[in-house]
């Protein structure tokens, strides 16, 4: 069951519907953005998925809001872990990021999505949280999900369940909570019936 809060933009248009964007890769083309039009993150080194063709060679864009930082880095496949050699995003900065194809088949850009680095008092906030949860096995990374889930942090949580299952790749119990994170938003709500080899990674 969807809950408000992931997307801190719910009444505007999906980032992936502006333009006319297909919210999925179909006969059309398009790439698409699995994350809110404007979530939040936790960790200063996000990672980023999408929708498209998982042997192609895209182009990812990282912009600040306010400032001058403007990243961009080729990548293979549907996903990428901001690297430890990028300059580190900044509590309380808004950034945008979005993808370009190298192939004209994928046709123009998906529109940016917005990602919002929490500020350090709220980042206290997890952090304290996070240091009372107890042991490094399975139950204490789910333990630290939920954390990041009940604070409506999209990037880390998809991240956390994402951890986990590479770990513990064919747990029902992890694969049902990853699929609640996905139905959380309309983009995504179609992954979570896939198969987990198929969903983001």
């Amino acid at each position: 069951m969807a809950v408000s809060g992931f997307d801190l933009a719910p009444d505007a248009a999906s980032a992936n519907q502006i333009g006319g964007a297909s919210r999925g890769v179909g006969n059309s083309g398009h790439i698409v953005l699995y994350a809110p039009r404007k979530g939040q993150a936790y960790t200063l080194r996000p990672s980023f998925w999408w929708g498209g063709d998982p042997h192609a060679t895209y182009k990812f864009h990282l912009q600040a809001l306010q400032g001058t930082l403007s990243w961009d880095r080729q990548v293979t496949g549907t996903s990428m872990t901001y690297p430890a050699d990028a300059p580190p995003l900044k509590p309380g900065k808004t950034y945008l990021w979005r993808i370009e194809s190298q192939s004209s088949l994928f046709g123009p850009p998906a529109p940016s999505a917005m990602i919002v680095v929490l500020p350090k008092a709220e980042r206290a906030q997890i952090k304290t949280a996070e240091s009372k949860i107890q042991g490094s096995d399975e139950q204490a990374g789910i333990a630290r999900a939920q954390v990041l889930y009940n604070h409506k942090l999209w990037y880390d949580t998809l991240m956390a369940y994402n951890s986990l299952l590479a770990k513990h790749p064919n747990d029902a119990a992890l694969l049902k909570m990853r699929d609640n994170l996905y139905e959380q938003l309309p983009v995504t709500r179609k992954l979570a019936t896939a198969p987990a080899a198929a969903s983001a990674k």
